[in-house]
């Protein structure tokens, strides 16, 4: 039977694969959970090794290249042209988050082919005649 060591010394629980950790200290005879514990730094018959890790050194922001992903996005209402559809008012001759430019799209509810979106008609049924 093999002793697994966790790397808290004072833990005591459940541990991987259903064993009883008591004081840092469990027993198996499971070749997978042993092979599991070592791959992740428990200590088996002996102690867990104390690895101190450096935190990682901050990148260089002079050093970082930036990189454009997908597709670049345009506002209509710092830059608007000629194809947009309700375009803002005052588009691109005033501040753009200023009162002065207002959306008529976000209260128009028209769809892209310039219909406004109706319900169906509702359908009689036998009860109503």
């Amino acid at each position: 039977m093999a002793k697994i060591h966790a790397p808290e010394t004072d833990y005591n629980g459940t541990g991987p694969g259903g064993i009883e950790f008591r004081n840092g200290v469990a027993e198996t005879d499971n070749a997978s959970i042993i092979a599991w514990a070592r791959a992740r730094g428990y200590g088996i018959d002996g102690p867990a090794k104390q690895t101190a890790t450096e935190p990682p050194e901050p990148a260089d922001p002079r050093d970082v290249e930036a990189v454009r992903l997908g597709t670049p996005m345009r506002d209509a209402a710092v830059d608007p042209r000629p194809g947009d559809y309700l375009p803002p008012t005052n588009a691109g001759e005033a501040n753009p988050h200023g009162p002065a430019v207002v959306s008529p799209e976000v209260g128009a509810a028209a769809d892209r082919t310039g219909t406004r979106k109706t319900t169906a008609p509702r359908r009689k049924t036998s009860k109503e005649g």
